[in-house]
């Protein structure tokens, strides 16, 4: 190693014994015995303003490091694909290998490193002369601290991709507009990097426009939706993938009726922990009362002569007795006889008559059913879902029956509310009770601990606690 070599050792290792000295001081200053020149070592010690501005420059140092980081990953690189490969001879499989090892970092992370670093780096011509990097400006930005590992790659990786159909002047205003935007410039914050692959696909879109249409193609050949094997557990795995503007709409539609978590002062509103469900539990109840409002469309399309719905049987002893099982239609799982009641409370019920041979010697009429003036008049009433904090339309629920119908309750306004999928089916076990007192819905449970009415309808005034 030469006399460079060696100077270049002492520069980094001066470096690592300041940064490990600051890292000391931030993290336990009274084991340091000493403070910072600016008496503020700890980010606890410093005011809001101090912390702000302190918070990019501490940010920049961690930049730097990475803009070493990726320079001696690209040489990893170049040196596994070089006729001496001194990095096999020393055990490892492949350049990402070496670096993953040596760093201690996923093989993604270590791909990423070499995959900048290489776009980074410069080359070196046939004449042996030194050449620029493919992407000098987000070689420059990297080298003053001014970029991220993360934001480059998004950068590199998506100009890549479109580098040999588009006129290399054009591609290089597009990455030196896009440095700007994710470094910050004239004063304006640096971007996240999620907006940075947004303003990349932008770019893309005005440099490369043909090259929309073949990934636009490729997405609908690839789009599809599947239900997979019934799991033991009577669960139906959905796998897909929806083209951009479908996947928006519904990621959309369910993300907005799925609540947020509230931080709250008052002890008697609801508390966050009345809804325990998940994020992703939250979403799948979300779809059922889509499903369910989609089902119950005038126009909805027919599935053999009638519209579409769910077949469950069960035995009439059953339901007498309160015990036993049903069974749906295409599905071998049963299911519970508390699952039967919540859809023969929303759906209704029709009796079949059938002789010891299995005949069917009559057929009822559906009961138990809320009809569609019922629901109406209900949906004026209650004006969406009736338990609070939960904004789910009035569209997208169920009508449930207050007092059961084998309590002898009727199936009459007075007697019906709405409920979202999710509420309906934990309102006979969950910490929610409903009644009805002269026809008005009344809810009691968490934050709620006197029988409240409730509406969400905008064209009834609220009424008083009833206690």
């Amino acid at each position: 190693m030469g006399e460079h070599g060696t100077h270049t050792d002492e520069q980094i290792e001066g470096a690592i014994g300041l940064l490990e000295a600051l890292a000391a001081e931030s993290f336990a200053p009274e084991l340091v015995g000493s403070e910072s020149a600016d008496g503020a070592a700890s980010p606890a010690s410093l005011t809001g303003v101090h912390l702000l501005e302190r918070f990019p420059r501490i940010e920049r140092l961690g930049r730097l490091a990475d803009a070493l980081r990726v320079r001696y990953a690209a040489e990893a690189g170049t040196r596994a694909d070089s006729p001496v490969d001194t990095l096999g001879a020393a055990g490892y499989a492949s350049a990402k290998d070496a670096v993953a090892q040596l760093a201690g970092v996923s093989d993604p992370e270590a791909g990423r490193r070499i995959r900048v670093g290489e776009g980074t780096a410069p080359g070196v011509a046939l004449s042996g002369a030194p050449t620029s990097p493919r992407y000098p400006a987000v070689a420059t930005a990297l080298a003053e601290g001014a970029l991220g590992i993360e934001a480059a790659d998004v950068i590199i990786r998506e100009l890549g991709a479109v580098a040999s159909r588009v006129d290399p002047v054009v591609l290089h205003e597009a990455e030196s507009g896009l440095v700007d935007l994710a470094a910050g410039h004239d004063g304006q914050a640096p971007l996240r990097v999620d907006l940075v692959r947004i303003q990349v696909k932008a770019f893309l879109l005005a440099i490369d426009p043909d090259g929309a249409r073949p990934r636009k193609q490729r997405a609908r050949y690839q789009r599809r939706l599947s239900f997979g094997a019934e799991t033991l557990d009577g669960l139906i795995p959905v796998s897909g993938l929806l083209v951009a503007e479908v996947g928006a709409t519904f990621k959309r539609l369910v993300e907005a009726h799925v609540p947020r978590v509230a931080f709250i002062d008052d002890e008697d509103r609801v508390p966050a922990s009345a809804d325990d469900r998940t994020r992703a539990q939250r979403r799948h109840d979300v779809l059922a009362d889509i499903l369910g409002a989609a089902s119950r469309v005038k126009d909805a399309p027919e599935l053999a002569g009638a519209a579409p719905a769910v077949i469950v049987t069960v035995a009439e002893r059953a339901l007498t007795l309160g015990r036993g099982v049903g069974y749906l239609d295409g599905h071998d799982m049963p299911l519970s006889l508390d699952s039967v009641e919540r859809l023969i409370d929303s759906r209704g019920l029709q009796a079949v008559t059938m002789n010891d041979a299995g005949r069917v010697l009559s057929l009822g009429s559906t009961q138990r059913c809320f009809t569609a003036s019922q629901r109406r008049a209900i949906i004026a009433r209650d004006g969406g879902c009736v338990i609070p904090g939960c904004t789910t339309p009035a569209g997208w629920c169920e009508v449930h029956h207050v007092t059961p119908w084998r309590a002898g309750g009727d199936t009459h306004v007075d007697n019906g509310v709405l409920l979202c999928w999710g509420h309906h089916q934990r309102i006979d076990s969950g910490p929610w009770r409903l009644s009805m007192p002269n026809g008005v819905p009344h809810v009691r449970g968490p934050g709620h601990h006197e029988w409240t009415p409730i509406t969400k309808s905008r064209a009834r005034p609220s009424s008083p606690r009833t206690g």
